[in-house]
């Protein structure tokens, strides 16, 4: 796997001091931050591999494997998404649903991140259940938060995968109207969706906020019901192979790649990377700012400690997991088993053609010959170039 060119943890060591200072911050940023300036570095140990053929030597140090780091993710993704095949229902169309905020949230759901987040989950899951309870059906919903948009601006939003249809209360299988063969590809109007998932919302953002002894402010709540939500289904994954590429694509991306960033002046601070502009059909621009104010906006994605940004909700959860089973049998599909073994890194890397160990020169696998230990990393100032550089 090629080394992009810039990296976001170059961008911390070099001015990560000039945004701590310039910036005020929360322990687990300036922890993941620490993190990610160490990834892949001698403090973090590794181990040296040598080519019996050709006597090719590769120094490989260890990932941080911090969730927000752009360099440990890619591991994880294909780990999990190998654990998703065993979940997935044959013959199913399985729809991308999407639902959003107004920016006018944005200001509670930055002081109250994890209270606002986990209802954010909670009222895009009641929506759901109410629709298909209306049709008297269980559904499922696998859920992903993301917190940015292209532009790497704050935009938290809730990325759902839906299975187009539910059980009943005997545990038989119904298929949504249009959602079965070459139907129409429809789950429920978004017209509908939209104002339902405010309300619920909303309500929970009051309940949760009078628990703290606060209030939301009056003029907030104004323009919330003042404007529409923008609530959006795309259409439905067609396959299995589909399905896990939607799954993975969402599940472990982090706020920006490496492979975004197109130029970075170390000596200057000045960042520039690639975005994507929706309001202008999808057209790629280069958005330019200095190195404080890019780890600032990075910053911003980096979510409360321990707080799981991947939930399950009915049919999906592991708590159905024999019904699950039962519909997978109805529908001629295989059941997910009792015991899952959680497949290693190298077995996965097997599976996908990915050349992890393998000598880049005659193709044979290299072995191991020394490994290195981690070192006590110093604290995170000593890896930053102060403000006054």
């Amino acid at each position: 796997m090629s080394r992009t060119r810039y990296e976001v943890g170059q961008i911390i060591r070099d001015w990560g001091g000039e945004f701590f200072t310039s910036f005020q911050t929360v322990e687990q940023v300036r922890k993941s931050f620490g993190r990610m300036a160490l990834c892949r570095t001698r403090w973090l140990g590794g181990h040296v591999e040598v080519c019996p053929e050709c006597g090719e030597v590769h120094v490989s140090y260890n990932s941080c494997r911090d969730r927000h780091c752009p360099k440990c993710q890619n591991k994880e993704r294909a780990l999990w998404v190998e654990m998703r095949k065993d979940e997935v229902m044959p013959g199913v169309k399985y729809f991308h649903t999407v639902f959003t905020i107004p920016d006018c949230l944005h200001q509670i759901a930055m002081s109250h991140q994890a209270l606002f987040y986990d209802a954010m989950f909670r009222a895009a899951w009641l929506t759901l259940r109410t629709f298909f309870g209306n049709l008297g059906l269980q559904g499922g919903m696998t859920s992903i938060l993301h917190t940015w948009g292209s532009n790497l601006y704050y935009h938290p939003h809730i990325h759902c995968i839906v299975p187009g249809g539910g059980v009943d209360k005997d545990g038989l299988w119904h298929h949504l109207k249009g959602c079965r063969g070459a139907g129409r590809d429809f789950l429920f109007p978004v017209q509908a969706l939209s104002p339902v998932f405010r309300a619920k919302l909303m309500a929970m953002l009051t309940y949760r906020l009078k628990e703290l002894g606060e209030a939301m402010p009056q003029h907030v709540r104004r323009q919330c019901f003042e404007k529409p939500w923008v609530v959006y289904s795309r259409p439905p994954a067609k396959g299995v192979g589909q399905v896990l590429e939607y799954i993975g694509r969402y599940a472990y991306r982090v706020a920006i790649s490496n492979s975004r960033i197109i130029d970075y002046n170390a000596r200057e601070g000045k960042v520039a990377y690639d975005y994507k502009d929706y309001r202008h059909g999808g057209t790629h621009k280069t958005m330019s700012m200095s190195a404080a104010d890019f780890l600032h906006l990075f910053s911003l994605h980096v979510l409360p400690h321990a707080f799981v940004r991947i939930r399950h909700y009915g049919l999906l959860s592991p708590s159905c997991r024999d019904k699950l089973r039962k519909v997978q049998e109805q529908l001629g599909g295989t059941p997910v088993p009792k015991e899952r073994h959680r497949k290693t890194y190298e077995e996965v890397c097997q599976e996908q053609g990915w050349e992890i160990g393998i000598c880049p020169h005659c193709k044979c696998r290299m072995i191991v010959t020394q490994t290195i230990a981690p070192a006590r990393a110093p604290p995170l100032s000593a890896h930053v170039r102060t403000a006054s550089v």
